[in-house]
């Protein structure tokens, strides 16, 4: 037996998360993996598991505490015959972001004088700024005054990547101002009587997620429709066959999956420094959720891999995890393409906003009926829409108009999903 501290694990981009849940006590037993506290991010909550089965001695958070990757969480007394870790070794502040030394590097290439006008100082007596530890020193190293630079974190929070933005803004020459977020300050209430809602967490995020994405990503979408009804038709015939039921949006997230491999441009992203783009070798595909809490896009991994019916059920499992607020880190990271569907709702086309570092992303409408030519008649026949919003850095309007159109086709290919069904 022996007794071991343990950490909160990598948690991505995410710092400063709050506890919201413990689900344990000091004299618990627990298994490997059993749930130990429950944080909430910007853009779910989580549940933080033991690696390490045995007693709980301790617990080391409280509710409401903020913590971040590298944070003690538990003391525990296990079986596994590990070292025991060192709290007291900082974990995340002494990190700088990797994109900050290739920077510097750039900018001691590229000029004589330093970027930064200002020379270096304690930014953090620069009047009152809301920035945790981490960002005042990243500040400091640099020399960069924090009143010059655009927060956009929840509560005008300044985080480190908007002192990443803030240098690459001034390596650019760009004006720092296109990365601010401005609203008029206008008394609403002098024509009549008015309430104010507080954003939540998710809105919060959504909100800089989404202005983000549009000042730095050019848009372009191209609408198209094709016949769904094959699709429809061999739906049914599964479904009762299997006595199933399973969502079209099984079937196109498989299809675009095959048809995104011929298109692999769609599949990429851009590198940080804009030199390189990154072609990925599998296929993840974001689905965008909608839930109380707002639009949350979960993904899932290797779809080229899977069956109709096995991306069925990741659907609804992400879907039920995104709404119960029970998704996990790994559920929400690594997205390659994402399928944004108003198919249940209403619409015929939509501008779907691109979900960065994506490239791509498709918007489904709901199916309508369209009365088309047939031989020496007409015939009416289900058509969906589609929208394919692009980064016309990477994707040009002939490759966009092309993966439309071979994904139409794809669509109609029942021997393509009779064989990927199971």
């Amino acid at each position: 037996m022996s007794i071991q501290v343990l950490n909160i694990p990598d948690l991505g981009e995410a710092e400063g998360v709050e506890v919201i849940e413990i689900c344990v006590k000091p004299g618990d037993i627990v298994s490997e993996e059993d749930p130990i506290i429950v944080l909430e991010s910007d853009k779910a909550a989580m549940e933080i598991p033991t690696s390490l089965g045995g007693k709980v001695l301790e617990i080391k958070v409280s509710i409401g505490d903020k913590v971040s990757a590298g944070s003690p969480f538990l003391e525990i007394e296990g079986d596994a015959d590990e070292p025991s870790i060192d709290v007291q070794k900082p974990v995340i502040d002494s990190v700088i972001a990797p994109e900050i030394p290739q920077t510097l590097n750039r900018l001691e290439k590229s000029i004589e004088q330093p970027i930064i006008a200002s020379p270096p100082q304690d930014s953090s007596n620069q009047g009152s700024f809301y920035a945790g530890p981490a960002v005042r020193k990243l500040a400091r190293e640099f020399g960069i005054q924090l009143s010059l630079v655009a927060a956009s974190g929840p509560k005008n929070r300044i985080q480190k990547e908007d002192l990443h933005a803030f240098v690459k803004a001034r390596l650019s020459g760009a004006s720092n101002s296109a990365f601010t977020f401005t609203q008029p300050n206008i008394d609403y209430s002098k024509w009549g009587s008015v309430k104010e809602q507080p954003l939540s967490k998710f809105q919060k995020s959504s909100l800089t997620n989404l202005h983000t994405s549009w000042i730095n990503i050019p848009h372009v979408t191209q609408h198209d429709e094709c016949d769904l009804s094959e699709l429809l038709e061999l739906r049914t015939q599964l479904n009762n066959k299997y006595e199933l039921k399973i969502s079209p949006l099984a079937f196109i997230a498989k299809v675009t999956a095959e048809v995104l491999i011929e298109f692999p441009m769609l599949n990429s992203s851009l590198d940080q420094d804009l030199e390189k783009i990154v072609i990925k070798n599998y296929v993840n595909m974001g689905i965008a959720v909608d839930t109380q809490e707002g639009l949350i896009v979960p993904n899932i991994k290797n779809v080229q891999e899977k069956s109709i019916l096995d991306i069925a059920e990741e659907i609804a499992m992400l879907a039920s995890a995104a709404k119960t607020r029970k998704l996990k880190i790994p559920d929400l990271k690594g997205a390659s393409f994402t399928i944004s569907s108003l198919g249940a709702i209403g619409g015929k086309f939509f501008t779907p906003i691109i979900n960065p570092p994506e490239v791509g992303i498709l918007g489904l409408s709901k199916t309508f009926p369209k009365v088309v030519a047939k031989n020496d008649g007409f015939e009416s026949r289900d058509f969906l829409p589609l929208s394919l919003s692009y980064d016309h850095r990477v994707i040009n309007g002939v490759y966009a108009v092309q993966f439309v159109t071979q994904l139409g086709a794809a669509l109609k290919d029942t021997s393509l999903m009779e064989k990927n069904f199971k």
